[in-house]
């Protein structure tokens, strides 16, 4: 699926939280977004999940109906896809998605096949969501109450039941949230072996340059920077968009680069004079 964003802008709270951002995430891609807290990166996945509509510019996205599989499809804006449509192939896992404590685990990832449903059901619900709770490592949990499980355990069954959607656009807002290391680590490998259109708000640098082929940097709302993490991390661009000072490497195995963090960069000159 190929996603294309042109000058796309969001004002909220009479504040413009995105301004004028242009990109191309790559198509079967895992593009990081990237940016500190109020950046806009929550904001620009519900945009491009259809939840909220831009103020100004517009999502462009092809490919995402399955009758034109493997032919060429014309772009089309995201709103006059019918919401049905957007609801089979487009999927946000959110930081925090609420469920009733008397769910199981299982119901909670079949959750994911409600758009695909029709009145007589379908028979291919039981078969994806024994393949996403495989998928993430939790068929174990399949039979576990909702409210017993643990932050990493939920966070594994949201990643299922988003997957159990069956998606051609996966957006996902901070997917390694309430996990210990070794799951995110498992949790991503997984998603780029997905081979999917996939766009991640992640917070953690160095997880972005292991496992994303692309990313794109906001700052303040803008468009900072886009291309590969090779390309982007750089210490002077770390510095501008998060004030610390870093040291980029090259990873001895896969050459990818590792950031590893010092102190806060040092001020500017004009807010050095101001201090006592």
């Amino acid at each position: 699926m190929e996603l294309t964003l042109q000058a796309v802008g969001a004002e909220l709270g009479g504040r413009w939280v995105l301004d004028g951002i242009d990109a191309t995430p790559p198509a079967g891609a895992v593009t990081g977004l990237l940016g500190p807290n109020g950046a806009g990166k929550t904001t620009l996945l519900r945009i491009i999940a259809g939840i909220m509509a831009p103020q100004s510019g517009t999502v462009l996205v092809s490919g995402l109906d399955e009758a034109a599989a493997g032919q060429p499809t014309p772009p089309v804006p995201l709103t006059a896809l019918p919401r049905r449509q957007r609801a089979r192939r487009i999927t946000l896992l959110e930081q925090e998605s609420a469920c009733a404590a008397s769910f199981l685990a299982r119901e909670v990832v079949a959750l994911g096949r409600v758009p695909h449903r029709t009145w007589w059901g379908s028979d291919s619900d039981e078969g994806a969501v024994e393949r996403a709770l495989d998928a993430v490592g939790a068929s174990h949990l399949a039979g576990r109450p909702w409210a017993s499980l643990s932050g990493g355990e939920r966070q594994r069954i949201h990643i299922a039941r988003a997957l159990a959607q069956e998606p051609k656009l996966l957006l996902l807002d901070e997917p390694t949230n309430h996990l210990d290391i070794s799951a995110q680590l498992s949790v991503l490998a997984f998603v780029k072996a997905l081979g999917i259109t996939t766009v991640a708000a992640l917070h953690d640098l160095n997880l972005a340059a292991q496992f994303c082929d692309h990313v794109l940097v906001l700052s303040q709302g803008r468009l900072t920077a886009a291309g590969s993490p090779a390309q982007v991390f750089t210490p002077q661009l770390i510095s501008q968009v998060y004030g610390i000072d870093a040291a980029v490497l090259t990873h001895p195995e896969t050459g990818r680069p590792v950031i590893a963090v010092g102190g806060p960069a040092p001020l500017p000159a004009p807010l050095l004079e101001l201090q006592p």
